[in-house]
């Protein structure tokens, strides 16, 4: 089974691109928003127990998803150093106890093109980022930057790239990974 994390900021590309990538490869694609809106609606962002809420849905949605045997899944995450390492600690762990080899990868793409990104038409009528002043805040708030510890990353500036050629790339990357760990 196949599990790859495409991380980065809001609005940098990371469900285009992992639609993309489940589609091209047969694997289930999980979004961490679906997550995120679900603890918002119960327990409220910001609130006491939301991140452990979170991380509750997506390791459970990942035990499901493995154990009916999905040829593999596409997560995609905001990473925030060092916040979001509690989830990640949790997902180390249940990526280990079904002795899964993950493949990570981040996104970035240079400021104008983020801001074209968020402020596109296709974001309209969603709960996410759609101005380049919010999206100024947003990445002086918090550092997308770092790459996830203790994993080997395949770091993308998709400034250039469209949906389909970031995918390729990081089929790529996947490959020349599997080949390092003799798979």
């Amino acid at each position: 089974m196949k599990f790859v994390m495409i991380y980065g900021p809001s609005g940098i590309g990371k469900e285009s691109v992992g639609r993309e990538l489940a589609k091209r490869n047969g694997w289930h694609l999980f979004p961490q928003h679906l997550a995120f809106d679900i603890a918002c609606a119960v327990v409220g962002f910001g609130n006491n127990g939301f991140e452990k809420y979170q991380r509750k849905i997506c390791m459970e949605a990942f035990r499901a998803l493995i154990e009916r045997n999905v040829s593999g899944i596409v997560f995609t995450f905001c990473y925030v150093y060092p916040a979001s390492n509690y989830f990640i600690d949790g997902l180390f762990e249940l990526l280990k106890e079904f002795g899964i080899e993950a493949d990570f990868v981040r996104l970035s793409c240079d400021f104008n093109e983020h801001v074209r990104r968020v402020t596109s038409e296709s974001r309209k009528n969603t709960n996410k980022i759609q101005s380049k002043e919010y999206l100024e805040n947003y990445l002086s708030r918090f550092d997308f930057s770092v790459d996830i510890a203790g994993t080997k990353t395949f770091d993308l500036d998709n400034t250039e790239l469209n949906v389909q050629e970031s995918a390729v790339e990081i089929e790529r990357s996947i490959h020349e990974f599997a080949h390092i760990r003799g798979e």
